[in-house]
């Protein structure tokens, strides 16, 4: 999740703490394991982050809804053929997961004790994505109906391919879970 602008020390600090999270989800991480990981102190990591621990989840968070926002739903609503905007999509949704080799932060977070700001944050950028779905499907000619359904489901195939990757160790299976996305998506 990558920006192209400079980085500042807080900047790289969220990328860390974005690795953390996302693969270890909220409690499995603490305060030390940060320190030991960035190497810096408590007093530092409190001097950019005096919430603690919840305040650098919610800036995880942000950093994460931005990303998915530019890359995966942006694309979304561009004008062009539904093919388009569907690979447009698609590009982000690879890069995000690593080509199902990275977990989601959304599941890591909503399953391991986010504090409710951090998961409310995190399903709302997931019912935003599901909206700019069904919104392009019938935009680009589907029935609502058609839209909800397709959109739904392929947010499911690459949300249940991603966790079914990982434990197997095949992201073969994501790779080929987003290319039947992509053909509901066509097909709506």
């Amino acid at each position: 999740m990558g920006d192209e602008k400079s980085e500042t020390p807080r900047d790289a600090l969220i990328a860390t703490l974005y690795d953390m999270f996302r693969t270890l989800g909220f409690e499995g991480v603490s305060i030390g394991d940060i320190s030991k990981r960035t190497g810096l102190g408590r007093s530092s990591l409190y001097h950019y982050f005096p919430g603690g621990k919840e305040e650098m989840a919610q800036a995880v968070a942000r950093n994460a809804v931005d990303w998915v926002n530019a890359h995966v739903i942006a694309p979304l609503h561009v004008s062009g053929t539904r093919a388009r905007r569907v690979a447009a999509m698609l590009t982000g949704v690879e890069a995000l997961f690593n080509d199902g080799r990275a977990p989601c932060l959304i599941a890591s977070m909503t399953m391991a004790g986010a504090p409710p700001q951090v998961r409310d944050t995190l399903a709302s950028t997931l019912a935003d994505w599901l909206a700019a779905i069904v919104a392009m499907l019938v935009d680009t000619g589907a029935t609502p109906e058609s839209a909800h359904a397709a959109a739904g489901s392929a947010i499911s195939q690459i949300e249940g391919a991603l966790i079914i990757a990982r434990a197997l160790a095949a992201p073969d299976i994501f790779t080929q879970q987003v290319a039947n996305a992509r053909a509901g998506l066509m097909a709506a």
